[in-house]
């Protein structure tokens, strides 16, 4: 079994895909901790042809990222200690799940 996003939505639990668990499963809902809203929700969003046409518009006016040697090799340096830590914390996180 898995976790599943909801939205609580006048006294209910909507979840956002079908659940595949046994019936009779016990649950646990709590609210996310910190949960703001950022930028537009998904209901304000325009997806009208033009507004899709001007957000490609500005997409395409993007210039790529360029670094320069040392800073390509920062990132690379950042990322590998990422990597490590992340490796170390690993187990305590996946004994977190069945807890």
């Amino acid at each position: 079994m898995h976790a599943i996003a909801g939205t609580w939505k006048e006294g209910e639990v909507l979840l956002d895909c079908d659940a595949d668990w046994p019936d009779g499963c016990r649950v646990i809902v709590e609210p996310l901790r910190g949960h703001e809203t950022f930028g537009l929700s998904e209901e304000d969003w325009d997806d009208s042809p033009e507004a899709i046409s001007a957000w490609l518009r500005w997409y395409d006016s993007l210039e790529p990222l360029d670094f320069s040697p040392e800073e390509q090799a920062d990132w690379t340096r950042w990322r590998n200690q990422l990597q490590v830590y992340e490796r170390s914390q690993g187990d305590a996180r996946f004994r977190g799940l069945f807890e």
